[in-house]
């Protein structure tokens, strides 16, 4: 277990880190247009899936469940021409001024079979890097599948 400073840090635990993880308190995030079906959860933060690797996953942990995580991804690691628009009435809850303190996740479905996983395109996770509000989305167009197959290529 980390060493915490109570002032700047919390403790979160995780079913990934049992014995929990020092995260700083300027990293929580607050969702104010909560994870769909998870409309009573709202603080997060996001934790590295694995210190030693270099891996393109990330953990989206909730702080009043540690039961509750979602393995998140960055869209254009994998797709480079995706692209999310964020509504006036988003960018109002999120406190958004300038795109380039929007970052952009999507939730992935992770399976045994790690190449049958798939990605919510459909419905990205918003963050506003400066305020740390986040809203999850859901695109109004076709251009995306909730289910998007990860285009990872199997070794031979």
């Amino acid at each position: 277990m980390d060493k915490i400073n109570a002032e700047n840090e919390i403790l979160v635990r995780s079913i990934y880190y049992p014995e929990g993880v020092a995260v700083e308190k300027t990293k929580i995030i607050e969702f104010v247009k909560p994870i769909l079906g998870f409309d009573l959860l709202k603080k997060y933060c996001i934790l590295n899936i694995n210190k030693e690797k270099n891996l393109p996953f990330f953990i989206l942990q909730s702080l009043e469940d540690e039961r509750l995580c979602f393995i998140i991804a960055d869209p254009n690691h994998f797709f480079k021409d995706y692209a999310a628009a964020v509504t006036e009435e988003e960018k109002e809850l999120l406190s958004l001024n300038d795109k380039t303190d929007v970052i952009l996740f999507v939730i992935v479905t992770v399976f045994k079979d790690l190449y049958s996983s798939t990605v919510n395109l459909k419905a990205p996770v918003i963050i506003n890097v400066k305020s740390r509000k986040a809203v999850q989305t859901v695109l109004n167009n076709d251009l995306y599948s909730v289910k998007q197959k990860l285009p990872i290529i199997k070794p031979n």
